[in-house]
């Protein structure tokens, strides 16, 4: 039985935009609930006036980051604005869930998105969002920071919140005391279902689960490769500690039988060499579990034979979202030169 699925100790996680408030969140509930303890995350970034090292987050050099990446030390890392970086300690995490320790910790959306998936029945996604970007804009400037923090924050927050639906929770920053209390009753609510969980799983019962999988929308002279029979889209379910890419890269290889370097993968703006992220992420629930697709999108450069069930159809008449449509679109300038 592995960490993840002994179910022993949480890891509440708090997503959402820059400045909605999320480590004041923190600090609250960490001195009203017991048995709750900080994850600090590592981060190139300067120490607040505000802040403790180690407590908060792990406050190093850019050399010291690099070689934490270098050991393996690092779950994942992004690059979260221009030039500061942030990256999430393995072994801290591990141990904490091992030892039955419930931690929290503030974490950009892909970096939840990977802890997810690698401890699926530990991590909880909580979102927090501002009651509009207008309130968080007039938030920023109310504390007095830096204006171009503040754009650099906008700009992210329009990126963060449609990962929104994916979470488990969402607590809307309108009053703080609320949103504490709404924390609060998370934790407590997490922590009742988790020795629910676990007598289900003594009795030999099955458990709810999170299904995550890859998809790859591959596109070829205007057309996408397309199946009649649900899932349309070539689609997997990702391996045990597999990463979203790796899923994507694996399934075509064996679909169109072809060599897929994960550089052919078109993906999202911003990320690590260690994590090549999505262009989107879907959220489907089902009767059984909730399924959390991963999408790449895949640009062939020449015709092959394809499977059978497999054809192409004009990428106008498949159902798509816009997001989808307007990376195909941008995707098709560059390839024709327009």
């Amino acid at each position: 039985m592995s960490i993840s699925q002994q179910r022993l100790g949480l890891m509440f996680t708090l997503v959402g935009p820059g400045g909605v408030g999320k480590n004041a969140l923190i600090n609250a509930v960490l001195e009203r609930v017991k048995n709750l303890q900080q994850l600090p995350t590592a981060t190139t970034r300067h120490i607040r006036p505000n802040e403790v090292q180690g407590r908060e987050h792990l406050f190093v050099t850019h050399e010291e980051f690099w070689q934490m990446e270098a050991n393996g030390e690092l779950l994942e890392w992004q690059e979260v604005t221009e030039n500061r970086f942030y990256g999430i300690p393995r072994a801290t995490i591990e141990s904490g869930i091992a030892s039955g320790q419930d931690l929290i910790a503030d974490i950009e959306v892909l970096g939840a998105a990977i802890i997810r998936s690698a401890y699926p029945d530990n991590v909880i996604l909580i979102f927090v969002a501002p009651p509009t970007l207008e309130a968080l804009e007039k938030r920023m400037r109310d504390r007095g920071d830096e204006e171009v923090e503040i754009i650099k924050r906008l700009k992210r927050a329009k990126m963060e919140m449609p990962y929104e639906p994916t979470c488990d929770y969402l607590i809307v920053n309108d009053d703080m005391e609320t949103a504490i209390d709404n924390l609060r009753a998370i934790i407590t609510a997490e922590r009742s279902r988790r020795a629910l969980l676990n007598r289900r799983v003594a009795l030999g019962l099955p458990r709810h689960r999170i299904a995550y999988c890859s998809s790859v929308i591959v596109y070829h002279q205007g057309d996408i490769l397309w199946n009649q029979e649900t899932p349309n889209l070539p689609t997997t379910r990702l391996l045990p500690g597999e990463f979203p890419h790796e899923a994507a890269q694996r399934w075509l290889n064996d679909l169109l039988q072809i060599d897929v370097e994960l550089e052919q993968l078109v993906s999202g703006s911003w990320g690590s060499h260690l994590f090549v992220p999505p262009i989107m992420l879907k959220h489907v629930p089902t009767p059984h579990f909730h399924q959390i697709t991963f999408v790449y999108l895949f640009a062939m450069t020449e015709d092959i034979n394809l499977p059978e069930g497999w054809s192409w159809i004009p990428a106008a008449d498949a159902e798509l979202p816009a997001q989808i449509r307007d990376q195909l679109s941008v995707s098709h300038r560059a390839g024709t030169g327009d």
